[in-house]
């Protein structure tokens, strides 16, 4: 199954409410379709992927459905509002354009580099469709039940 098609049939999933009871089941099965980005030390303009910014109202995506946003996107550095890494040394970042934003974009990366809070990082990769934040997650609790933009992640670029 090609990554489009699987990113729309899991925001078809989040979109339509189905729930499952255990959230060690969602989170294993997350871990297991995703594969997360490599680090590449520059990322280079691409028509494949369009500033975000450009294409978006970044300030209040709550005017878009979530199966609006679904496509290719670059976010360019995005502050690291949050993040935490999982059981196979992933990182979950939450991700915001200023660093005093509520808008949140959830991603998840493999990166051998050390990611702190308030660093900028761009990343290139496909928009994937609304989410909330729960505690499987591993954010500080403060984040709870907030509204995030999931992306998918093909490449990024940490700022020291």
């Amino acid at each position: 199954m090609n990554r489009k098609r699987r990113a729309l049939l899991t925001g078809l999933t989040i979109f339509l409410g189905t729930s499952v009871s255990s959230t060690d089941l969602i989170k294993t099965s997350n871990i297991n379709e995703i594969e997360a980005a490599k680090l590449k030390t520059k990322l280079k303009a691409n028509k494949k992927y369009p500033d975000v910014t450009k294409e978006l109202d970044i300030t209040s995506m709550e005017q878009y459905a979530s199966n609006m946003l679904f496509m290719n996107v670059t976010l360019k550095k995005f502050y690291v509002k949050d993040y935490s890494i999982d059981t196979k040394g992933k990182y979950h970042l939450l991700l915001v354009p200023i660093k005093t934003s509520d808008q949140y974009f959830l991603v998840i990366i493999d990166s051998d580099a050390k990611i702190t809070k308030n660093q900028q990082i761009s990343v290139q990769g496909f928009l994937n469709g609304k989410t909330r934040i729960d505690f499987s997650q591993g954010f500080n609790k403060k984040y709870l039940d907030k509204k995030a933009v999931s992306i998918l992640a093909d490449n990024f670029t940490i700022y020291k």
